[in-house]
């Protein structure tokens, strides 16, 4: 019994240790928001992604989270995100699917309203407001979304066909 604890605890340090001894660097946890008191080091999910590597996890605690700017693909200004997802082997996770919300509507608004003054339509195009999709995965393999909800992402009359999705993977529409 001691010697196979002994070499599952070796098994273990081996998998753990392997990526340092390749040169990779390991996985790494970054949290947003607060979980069971632990704060964070981000505050918004869009910070967390960018600031993540290929295999890193983003643990996402309770909260609504409004969108307060957009980003889009390189190259392409058509599709507008709340966050965007461009980087490949990315796992991002709500630590709780009924109160970790991404919203659509206007900081300051209730959480998820449906009143008009209160939606953000996103970046200006021609025609009018480009509209918004909410959690969108571009072009990046191996992503993992769970355990979260989103809400108000909507088309714009700038974008209306493009945009408007709560959550999209797209290879490259």
């Amino acid at each position: 019994m001691r010697r196979a604890a002994l070499v599952g605890l070796a098994i273990v340090v081996a998998l753990v240790t392997a990526p340092a001894a390749l040169g990779e660097s390991a996985p790494h946890v970054l949290r947003v928001g607060s979980y069971h008191g632990v704060r964070g080091q981000f505050s918004s999910i869009q910070t967390a992604v960018n600031a993540a590597k290929p295999d890193d996890w983003i643990l996402v605690g309770p909260g609504d989270y409004k969108t307060t700017s957009s980003s889009t693909p390189s190259g392409t200004s058509d599709f507008p995100a709340g966050v965007l997802i461009t980087k490949a082997g990315l796992y991002l996770r709500g630590m709780n699917r009924n109160t970790v919300i991404v919203d659509g509507t206007k900081p300051g608004s209730p959480k998820c309203s449906s009143g008009a003054a209160d939606q953000n339509f996103g970046p200006s195009a021609s025609g009018g407001p480009a509209g918004l999709n909410g959690v969108m995965v571009w072009k990046a393999p191996d992503v993992w979304v769970q355990n979260m909800t989103a809400c108000n992402f909507l088309g714009g009359s700038g974008g209306a066909a493009r945009t408007g999705n709560e959550f999209w993977c797209n290879g490259g529409a």
